[in-house]
């Protein structure tokens, strides 16, 4: 398994908690099974097992990652971060992040759907409500697979915001389950 999918795996078992613990080693005992006899293949295909069983438990829709970039990502992890949290007044705030625990849409002729609400409001340091902007855009991708992997691209345009220093409070609504999940970037627009 690879680094970042054993951190993955790590992060999904912390958010479903003790309640389903039984149900996932009873799956990687299985993977660990299928990897003694040397069917690596087999020991993949149950290892998407124990990530869907963490999945479908996740209460809420949570991120493994978040970070600001120099340009939109152009896949899952193919991205440029970005060196600081300083922008100027006109200058585009580029975020990334990989959310999971959201639902699957069926739109017909094998293909998944997901797809999501987004939400942002925007506060100054001290916690005023400057903006509160439902449906600011949406985010949708089909697959003919289940895919775990999926980056939410966002490019907010503050146009007109004074120097100084702000929360963005991002959140993804699930277009294909009740589940939600919110974040918070730090950034500084400079004089």
């Amino acid at each position: 398994m690879t680094q970042r999918l054993a951190l993955t795996l790590s992060a999904l078992l912390l958010s479903a908690g003790h309640a389903h613990a039984g149900e996932v080693a009873d799956i990687a005992a299985g993977v660990e099974m299928r990897m003694a006899n040397g069917d690596y293949a087999a020991a993949v295909t149950e290892a998407r097992e124990v990530l869907s069983a963490v999945w479908e438990h996740s209460p809420s829709i949570g991120f493994t990652d978040m970070l600001l970039l120099v340009e939109p990502a152009s896949g899952f992890g193919i991205y440029n971060p970005r060196a600081d949290n300083i922008y100027k007044q006109t200058e585009p705030i580029v975020i990334y992040a990989e959310p999971f625990g959201y639902g699957f849409g069926s739109p017909g002729e094998g293909l998944y759907s997901i797809g999501f609400y987004v939400d942002l409001q925007v506060q100054s340091a001290e916690g005023e409500v400057l903006a509160d902007v439902p449906n600011v855009t949406e985010l949708d991708m089909s697959s003919r697979f289940p895919n775990k992997e999926f980056q939410a691209n966002l490019t907010y345009n503050l146009d007109g915001i004074v120097p100084g220093k702000y929360r963005l409070i991002t959140t993804l609504r699930d277009k294909n389950s009740a589940k939600f999940g919110t974040f918070e970037t730090e950034i500084e627009i400079a004089p």
